[in-house]
This record gives structure tokens, sequence and C-alpha cells, in this order.
């Protein structure tokens, strides 16, 4: 089974956090699954930023880029946080290979615009994706680990991406039969503040309609409504922190938020 793991940055931001998840995914990888691993850095981003004195800004859950915290986000992203992720793979016996979007043009942007019209800066939308780097290394069992980072179509500059949109483009590109984003919320909450065990695309609809859903949750579910019309047939938002929950997530247990096709039915793990 073919699986895209979007670790959160937050979650990375705590060094036990991370080793758990990455000894899960680990066993994962040990069972014959395919994996790949998609991974912010918000909160380290802005706590770099906030060390060299640059104001972080946001709109609408997206972090506003000019050239200097684009230059930061991809000494960041590209450089310490993927290759400390490649790192602690290797430790528990995986091979993994840290890439961008600039490599072997994977993932191509174009400047991405808010839907009030405001210009974000260095922030992209993917909008063409090439498999046959990730194809490779996952030919020779190897682990992506892909940072949100996308080259730009028309210019070349490298633009941040959201990794929740990112992590949607890469399983629109490689078609997993699973999406996972291990936060550190658990899942989607409603209107009442209750955990939402499933949602199909008419509810998330409704909910980002309602207003019930902000700040970073927003881009999260508009990347699982991408992933969805892409034919992505099951995502899961959950705990990244909660035992065993990757593991429990693909063996079709209810943990967190389960995302599907309202043609879905019941599902079960290949």
């Amino acid at each position: 089974m073919r699986i895209v793991i979007k670790f959160g940055g937050s979650l990375l931001s705590d060094l036990s956090l991370q080793m758990d998840l990455i000894k899960q995914t680990a066993r994962l990888r040990s069972e014959g699954h395919e994996i790949i691993i998609v991974h912010g850095g918000g909160k380290q981003l802005g706590s770099m930023l906030e060390r060299l004195g640059i104001v972080s800004r946001f709109h609408e859950g997206l972090r506003i880029t000019d050239e200097e915290t684009r230059d930061v986000a991809q000494m960041l992203l590209a450089g310490k946080i993927n290759k400390d992720i490649v790192a602690a793979l290797s430790s528990v016996g995986c091979r993994a290979v840290g890439i961008c979007g600039g490599d072997s043009f994977s993932f191509q942007a174009k400047r991405f615009v808010a839907d009030d019209g405001k210009d974000l800066g260095f922030v992209g939308q993917v909008i063409k994706t090439q498999d046959e780097l990730i194809n490779v290394l996952l030919a020779a069992k190897m682990i992506p680990v892909i940072a949100c980072l996308a080259i730009g179509e028309a210019d070349y500059q490298y633009y941040n991406v959201n990794a929740d949109q990112m992590a949607a483009a890469v399983a629109v590109a490689c078609r997993p039969q699973q999406l996972i984003f291990a936060t550190d919320v658990g899942g989607v909450r409603g209107e009442d503040g209750q955990m939402l065990a499933q949602l199909d695309r008419n509810l998330i609809d409704s909910l980002l309609r309602s207003g019930a859903i902000t700040g970073g949750m927003r881009p999260k579910l508009r990347a699982c409504l991408e992933a969805l019309e892409a034919g992505v047939p099951r995502i899961s938002i959950i705990s990244g922190a909660a035992p065993d929950a990757l593991a429990r997530s693909v063996r079709g247990e209810t943990v967190g938020t389960t995302i599907k096709t309202l043609e879905c039915g019941d599902w079960s793990p290949l």
C-alpha cells in the first residue's frame, strides 16, 4: 500500500514526538508499505525569523513570504529540517532521501494569490508535477522526504508552498491509497468544538462556508478537497502524538478525522 504522510511542523519541534513518529513510520515501512513523507516547518521557521528580527505576517492561515523570508525558508526547510528527518529515519534502519520541488522539476508552482486578491509574495501553488524521481526512490526501497518548496514554472525561483497543499500535490502525483496528516490537533472540530470522526466533500464545503474552520485548518481542508477531487480514496487527519496512531489509521480504525469520497462506502486497507 502506498501512503503519503505529512509531518506537521509543530510535531517536528519536539524531538521525542518526532522520534516516535519516525519509529511509527519505520514500522509501516517494515510491513512493506511504500511511504512518502512531506514535511512542513512553520513553527521552526517562525522561531528562526524571530531570531533574525524578521516579522512574521499571515493571511488566511498562510505565511506572507517576501524574498528574505523565502531565503530563510529555503535554508531551513530544504536544509536542516529535511536532513534531520532523513538522519532520524536512518537511525531506525530506513533508507531515505531528502528532496524538494526543484529536484528534477518534481513540483513546479505559480505565485499564489489569496481569494481576496492579496499577493502573498513568494508563496506558491503547485501547478505541475512529475513523479519520476519519487518513483525511482520508491522502486529502490527508499523513503522520499519532501520539503514544501516548489520551483517557479516561469521564473525558476523557489516558492514557499503551504505544507498541506504540498502534501495534496504529492498525493495527486503519486496516487496513494491513503494520505495522512499527522498533526498536533488530532482532527477537525465542528462549530460545537466536538471532534468530527468523518467528513466528505459536502461537509467540508459547509464548514468552510460557515466560518467554523479558521486558521491553519482552512488550507488543510482545502488541500483535502484537492486530493479528494484527484481521486485519493482516503484522507486522515490524526494526532501524531497519539500512541500507534499511524498504524491504527492505516488499519482502518477510527483515529481523528477520516475524509473520503461520497462514493467510497466502507474502506479497508490494501
